[in-house]
């Protein structure tokens, strides 16, 4: 028979062998767990040289593919060599009669290559040396049958060296105007007649020896910031005032500057009223060329939209809310000068360089 005197004892809680109840009732935390010994055996000296092999083996293999041949759709695209000048002096020399049969396959070549002689005249006049270079060398890109040649080079230049060696120029046109006298040759264009074949390259102009740089005599003393490579093709490329061959930053020291202030004086303009400039700056030009709009005795430019006229047929000017509807005709100026004010859609167009905030 149970005990009812033990009711008391009862409803305490019962705690698994092994352990006691405290005070608050509840048992205390486990233990942490033991730290596990390693079992493992450290790489001999070995082991870690045919690792470090195995890692240097992986690396030179993911650098290989990665400067290795370019694969694109199946097509390998090999890296080319940089090629002496005489290379292409060859090809032009072997392919400059196209009439011999032996050159009957590459016609159809030199037919697709028509497309692209706009762009590589563009790229010739671009790179075209300055009066004041002799000689100009830049890195080119031709077809291996000579169809075609490109000028594989964007000429950068710094803002104030090159309007400082436009102002030497200037000074020796006007001493050269000075001595001489103006000298004017009339040229017929084009040049050549139809039936006149054109001037073989290796006969005429492979030969011949450039015209002398005009170049002003610099003061070695007044101008020793700027004497030694004033007239160079890409002057300061490898010193720490340029960023690189891009150009894209440049910090020139005061000496500098100030003497090719000096001497880009003849071109520098002395207007200091900002009202000159009106409607004929390059924000200017930007809003008239997005707004397709033309600045009365500016330039002009092909449209940056060309679905201004493309209008929406379910909406006009008198049944659209955003429309804006001005019985007089606007001039050009208020359209561009105040551009979300005066047009329908001023997109791209720039910030109102007019308005003064009162």
């Amino acid at each position: 028979m149970w005990n009812s005197g033990a009711s008391s004892s009862a409803s305490a809680p019962i705690a698994p062998p092994g352990t006691s109840v405290g005070g608050s009732g509840m048992p205390p935390p486990p233990p942490p767990p033991a730290v596990q010994p390693s079992y493992s055996i450290p790489p001999s000296p070995a082991e870690l040289e045919a690792m470090l092999v195995e890692k240097a083996r992986k690396w030179h293999q993911l650098n290989s593919k990665r400067y290795g041949d370019k694969r694109k759709f199946g097509f390998v695209e090999t890296q080319k060599e940089d090629m002496p000048p005489e290379h292409v002096r060859k090809i032009i020399r072997d392919h400059g009669d196209m009439s011999s049969k032996k050159y009957r396959h590459d016609k159809r070549v030199y037919l697709g290559a028509l497309k692209f002689i706009p762009h590589a005249v563009y790229k010739l006049l671009e790179n075209m040396p300055m009066p004041w270079e002799q000689v100009r060398h830049v890195k080119i890109l031709y077809h291996i049958t000579g169809a075609i040649t490109f000028v594989n080079e964007i000429p950068w230049v710094v803002e104030p060296i090159y309007l400082a060696q436009w102002g030497t120029m200037w000074i020796m046109m006007l001493r050269e105007k000075r001595d001489q006298g103006v000298i004017l040759k009339r040229m017929r264009f084009p040049p050549f007649d139809d039936e006149e074949p054109p001037l073989d390259y290796a006969d005429n102009l492979l030969d011949v020896d450039p015209l002398e740089a005009i170049q002003l005599e610099l003061d070695e003393e007044e101008d020793s910031a700027v004497y030694a490579w004033f007239y160079d093709h890409k002057p300061l490329v490898k010193t720490k005032l340029i960023n690189g061959p891009s150009y894209r930053k440049w910090h020139l020291s005061l000496p500098i500057m100030a003497t090719l202030h000096r001497l880009a004086g003849q071109l520098l303009s002395d207007l200091i009223d900002h009202n000159y400039f009106y409607l004929f700056d390059m924000e200017s030009f930007f809003t008239a060329k997005a707004l397709n709009m033309c600045i009365p005795g500016g330039p002009k430019f092909e449209p940056l939209y060309r679905d201004m006229e493309k209008g929406d047929e379910d909406w006009n000017e008198f049944n659209d809310i955003n429309k804006l509807i001005i019985r007089q005709p606007l001039r050009t100026e208020y359209r561009i000068a105040f551009p979300p004010l005066y047009n329908n859609r001023p997109r791209e167009s720039k910030a109102w360089v007019y308005t003064i905030a009162l």
